[in-house]
């Protein structure tokens, strides 16, 4: 018999039992995740000055300043120095090898996302009356009343607490009926009342803002890159256990019908 991998009274578990488990308490992604980052970083050696670099970024990152701070952020963690260090040089590892990796591909990726990433400043105004909805944007266009004060008074949308300003926020996560609206808008550009989502909707464009392959960009496309390779290669790994532990399941469940006959 197997000697058990882990047993706690009535509770044994076998080593060949643990992909399968991962795998049900949806644990096995992560597991593997590591698992690959570990194999292809494990020769990646960061430099001291890049480590220290990274550590202070880390304690801004998580408002730690002084021992005493450090110490409590470590215990609420369930952390100690040592177990810090290593997470933190693992992940140091893992940020050289997506710069090593992906860099070349930053730019090219930025160009094509562009347009998706530019962000706008927009005046909404949502309304379930057609009517209404013209009415109110003869006005603006008049400049009998100002859009902002429309807004905050007509408008059923949660912008009509922000006087029906929205943003900056990015063109690509706006819904395509907007995005490609405000995408051809010149600044003030206000679009006539429009059917959108069952309602009737007024739309002024107030500001565009370019963005720029700075090193917040930089980082961030890098980012989504190694997101979408490492995804791949851990779907990858689980498509290959649960075939191995489908076709160990039909094994053992054609040898019990042989015995069974």
């Amino acid at each position: 018999m197997t000697k058990p991998w882990i047993e706690v009274d009535d509770l044994r578990v076998n080593l060949e039992n643990i992909p399968a488990l991962l795998d049900r308490y949806n644990l096995l992604p992560d597991f593997l995740r590591r698992l690959l980052e570990s194999k292809y970083t494990h020769t990646i050696i960061p430099s001291k000055e890049e480590q220290i670099n990274y550590f202070n970024g880390f304690l801004k990152s998580k408002n730690i300043s002084g021992k005493d701070s450090l110490n409590q952020w470590l215990l609420d963690s369930g952390l100690d120095d040592k177990r810090l260090d290593t997470m933190l040089y693992e992940r140091l590892q893992v940020e050289k090898f997506k710069k090593d990796k992906f860099e070349d591909k930053v730019e090219s990726n930025f160009l094509k996302a562009k347009e998706s990433l530019d962000r706008v400043m927009y005046s909404i105004l949502r309304l379930e009356n057609p009517d209404k909805a013209q009415e109110l944007f003869t006005q603006i266009e008049e400049m009998e009343s100002s859009f902002s004060d429309l807004a905050a008074e007509y408008s059923i949308g949660s912008e009509k607490n922000f006087n029906g300003i929205i943003g900056p926020v990015e063109l690509g996560r706006l819904d395509p009926v907007l995005s490609e609206r405000l995408k051809i808008s010149k600044k003030g550009q206000l679009w006539p009342p429009f059917e959108f989502r069952n309602n009737w909707v007024i739309l002024r464009l107030e500001k565009h803002l370019p963005c720029k392959l700075d090193d917040d960009m930089r980082l961030r496309i890098r980012n989504t890159l190694y997101e979408e390779w490492i995804s791949k290669e851990v779907l990858t790994l689980i498509d290959q256990i649960r075939f191995s532990n489908q076709n160990r399941l039909e094994m053992k469940e054609s040898v019990i019908n042989k015995i069974t006959e």
